[in-house]
């Protein structure tokens, strides 16, 4: 399991704040449900696979606009 700090946990809400979508479309985006990146903005799952961990962190470097 890896880790998410709280910064990396802002940065996910600010990123999805700056692109104006809802939790449905970043969670699209990012690839996973809706409820995990929920889950992980509310800070309930500060612990995530390595497969989860990957795809919130390449969501959050990639800027290119997916749509």
């Amino acid at each position: 399991m890896f880790e998410l700090d709280l910064e990396m946990i802002a940065k996910l809400r600010e990123r999805r704040t700056r692109k104006n979508i809802t939790l449905e479309d970043a969670a699209d985006e990012i690839g996973i449900s809706r409820v995990t990146l929920g889950r992980i903005e509310n800070e309930k799952n500060l612990s995530v696979r390595k497969t989860v961990y990957k795809k919130l962190v390449d969501w959050l470097i990639n800027e290119k606009v997916t749509k």
